[in-house]
C-alpha cells in the first residue's frame, strides 16, 4: 500500500482535520522507513446538507458519518476520519474505532462581539441573544444565566462566526478553533465545571472495516495515543449505557491525573487516577444530573473493556439520581 485513501467529509475544518491525521501517518510511518503517501476521499453528508434543522430532528449523530462509512463498504476509501464527538456511542459492528489523535483543548468556547476584547458571558446584559446548535450546551448555559436567549444555530466555523453579525455572542468547540487558527476569536473558555463538554470533544478519530489489512492496522497502531484511546473507550461507553445521543442533553469527560509523587510506569497509564464527570438532563423533573467517579489505574496491565467499565460505572451513578 503506497496511497492510503482517507473518507472525509467536504467542509474546511473536516478537511484542515483529517489532514492533520494524515500528516501525522505519514510522519510515523516514516519514522521507520516506510514512505506512505495519502488521497483525501471527500464528500457532503446529509448532516451538511440539512443546515434547517436541528440533529435531534433528523438522526442525531450518525448524519456525519454515514457516507463515509459507505466509502468503507464499498471499497473507495481504506479509512475514515471522524471528529469523535460526531459519532454514535457505538459503531455498526461492520466498522471498529481503530485509532485517535492525542486529545486537543475539550472546552467549549464563547466569542463575543470583540473576540478577545468581548464582553464575557456572565457579564452580558439580560436578554442578550446567544447561538448555539447543542442542547447540551443550552441546559448548562442556562443554569449560568437563565435569562439570556438561546438560538439555534447550525453551519461551518465560519458560518457560525458570522452570526454575530446578529447574536450578542456564540458557543464553540475550542478545539475546533484551535485548528483553524481562530484562537484570537475567542473571548474565554467554558471551564468543566461550568459547561461540561461533549463526550469524544477534542478527538479525532480512524474508523476502519471491522478487519482491516495489516499494513493499515501497523500504521494507525503507531499514530494512537493511548490515554486518549482510553478516553475514548470510557466516554462512548458512558452514552451507549444511557442510550443517547444528539437527541439528548448528555455528556461526560475523562481525564488522567498523575500520581502524587510523580512517578509513572514505562506504559504511562499505571499509577494515575482516571477521572470521570458525566451530566444527564432528566425531562421529567427538568433537573441536571451530574456524577463523579476516580478510580486509581493498577499497575497491571489494562483493557479497553477496563475502561468501558468505567463509563458504565459513571452511568450507574447517574441512573441512581432518576
Amino acid at each position: 500500500m503506497k496511497t492510503l485513501r482517507i473518507a472525509t467529509r467536504k467542509s474546511e475544518l473536516a478537511m484542515t482535520q483529517t489532514r492533520l491525521v494524515a500528516e501525522r501517518i505519514v510522519s510515523c510511518a516514516k519514522a521507520v522507513g516506510e514512505n506512505i503517501d495519502y488521497e483525501l476521499v471527500s464528500m457532503t453528508t446529509e448532516g451538511d446538507r440539512r443546515l434547517d434543522r436541528s440533529l435531534a430532528d433528523f438522526g442525531g449523530k450518525g448524519v456525519f458519518i454515514k457516507e463515509l462509512e459507505v466509502a468503507l463498504l464499498e471499497g473507495r476509501a481504506d479509512i475514515a476520519v471522524h471528529s469523535l464527538k460526531d459519532m454514535p456511542a457505538q459503531v455498526l459492528p461492520e466498522f471498529k474505532l481503530a485509532a485517535v489523535l492525542e486529545r486537543e483543548d475539550p472546552r467549549d468556547a464563547f466569542v463575543s462581539k470583540g473576540g478577545a476584547n468581548g464582553v464575557k458571558f456572565m457579564d452580558l446584559p439580560a436578554g442578550a441573544r446567544i447561538g448555539t446548535g447543542s442542547i447540551r450546551r443550552v441546559v448548562q448555559l442556562k443554569a449560568l444565566r437563565p435569562d439570556l436567549e438561546y438560538v439555534s444555530i447550525r453551519g461551518n466555523i465560519q458560518t457560525r462566526l458570522a452570526k454575530l453579525a446578529e447574536l450578542d455572542g456564540v458557543v464553540l468547540a475550542a478545539a475546533g478553533l484551535k485548528r483553524m487558527g481562530l484562537m484570537d476569536q475567542v473571548t474565554e473558555y467554558f471551564s468543566a465545571a461550568q459547561v461540561l463538554p461533549a463526550s469524544g470533544q477534542g478527538i479525532l478519530a480512524v474508523e476502519t472495516l471491522r478487519e482491516p489489512s495489516l499494513d493499515i492496522l501497523s500504521l494507525l497502531a503507531r499514530v494512537n495515543h493511548p490515554e486518549s484511546y482510553a478516553i475514548a473507550v470510557a466516554e462512548m461507553s458512558y452514552l451507549k449505557a444511557l442510550n443517547a445521543g444528539c437527541q439528548f442533553p448528555v455528556a461526560s469527560h475523562a481525564a488522567f491525573i498523575p500520581a502524587n509523587n510523580g512517578t509513572e510506569l514505562a506504559n504511562g497509564i499505571a499509577g494515575k487516577t482516571f477521572v470521570m464527570d458525566g451530566i444527564y438532563w432528566l425531562e421529567s423533573g427538568e433537573r441536571l444530573l451530574k456524577a463523579h467517579l476516580e478510580t486509581s489505574i493498577p499497575v497491571a496491565p489494562v483493557s479497553d473493556e477496563f475502561f468501558a467499565e468505567q463509563g458504565k460505572l459513571l452511568a450507574e451513578k447517574i441512573r441512581e439520581q432518576f
